[in-house]
């Protein structure tokens, strides 16, 4: 721009809307030009595009350049010690390739089953979806080597069709179902196979002793029990944020409320002591601590959503006494139990030391 030109531009007080050049002084000029930001916006909104397109395309070139579904060397690494981990594991994978398979889907099932490949299969893969999978039962037939793994599946399945009404709505199914299936590994501890395919069976039933509780019977709790007092106020600082949380635990134990807190309330509904600890009432009651005693219990609690739904929770916990008054001293990671298979006498009891 001349100097006569911005002398007129200045003297009429109006913009200069024509492109600028360098200043006859030297240096380049700071603010771009309407043409110049009309073409840079053009730039951006065509690399926008052009990533908005490929993005599906490069997606599609991950999937189809993956290797191929016979040569999985994750699966050739599994673990195959006396760890059930791996057996189990391996079975989940198995099983739900399985349920997901169908017509071309030999290669997929190949990498767990070799003899899958001279397989006739039917249908459209994944017209059975499975929602969730989990390994029920590992029985070792042969230490580290040969496993019978029940693997349980959740599955949408679509529902039969309805002949005698076309018109009728077809919902999908959802069901449990069981699988067995036998799982080896070779002799030098290496990769995992199946040896068949999976066997659909009934659920199974638990015929075997139980573990018992080594509490006495859960009874209402009690508002004006000591104990249910600390509780009340414990669970309301640990799932809901009411309250500080440190004032109802024991010293030297590390305890952080659950956050974002998940519930807006909870109450205290049931308390189940041990037994030696029962009062001569039977009304549940525990009563203020004597001295420094520690009592394991059971608590269910009625926990209620932000959105009014209230949902039970059940925690093993365990109190100590400190100056006439309960404390929090852990939350146990398992009730203490009775085992069928030790004398009556004897019992088995999580560890209680300080949670960290």
């Amino acid at each position: 721009m001349t100097r006569r030109r911005r002398e007129r531009a200045r003297q009429s007080g109006a913009d200069v809307a024509v492109d600028q050049e360098p200043d006859e002084q030297g240096g380049w000029w700071t603010s771009p030009s309407t043409g110049s930001v009309a073409v840079a916006t053009n730039v951006v909104r065509r690399l926008a595009w052009a990533l908005l397109i490929s993005g599906p395309l490069l997606g599609g070139w991950a999937i189809v350049s993956q290797p191929a579904a016979g040569a999985h060397p994750a699966l050739a690494e599994q673990s195959s010690s006396g760890d059930t981990t791996g057996p189990g594991g391996f079975a989940e994978m198995y099983v739900a390739a399985f349920l997901r398979a169908g017509e071309g889907s030999q290669g997929e099932l190949a990498a767990f089953y070799p003899r899958a490949e001279d397989l006739e299969l039917g249908g459209k893969p994944d017209a059975v979806q499975v929602g969730q999978i989990a390994t029920v039962r590992v029985t070792e037939v042969a230490p580290g080597r040969y496993w019978s793994v029940t693997v349980a599946a959740r599955v949408l399945e679509p529902a039969a069709k309805n002949t005698a009404d076309s018109t009728a709505s077809e919902r999908p199914l959802i069901r449990m179902r069981f699988f067995q299936v036998p799982v080896e590994a070779d002799r030098d501890g290496g990769p995992l196979a199946a040896l068949a395919l999976p066997a659909e069976i009934s659920a199974p039933t638990g015929s075997a002793p139980k573990a018992e509780l080594a509490y006495g019977t859960s009874l209402p709790a009690q508002a004006s029990d000591p104990a249910v007092d600390t509780l009340s106020a414990f669970f309301a600082a640990y799932l809901s944020g009411s309250g500080e949380l440190g004032r109802y635990v024991s010293p030297g134990t590390h305890l952080s409320p659950v956050r974002p807190a998940s519930y807006r309330s909870a109450t205290i509904t049931q308390v189940a002591v041990e037994a030696a600890f029962q009062d001569s009432d039977g009304d549940g009651r525990i009563g203020a601590p004597a001295g420094r005693e520690r009592l394991r219990l059971v608590v269910d609690i009625k926990a209620a959503r932000p959105d009014g739904i209230a949902r039970p929770l059940s925690y093993a916990l365990t109190l100590a006494g400190r100056d006439g008054r309960w404390e929090v001293a852990a939350l146990d990671p398992t009730p203490k139990v009775t085992l069928p298979d030790l004398p009556s006498t004897s019992t088995a009891s999580p560890s209680t030391s300080p949670a960290q």
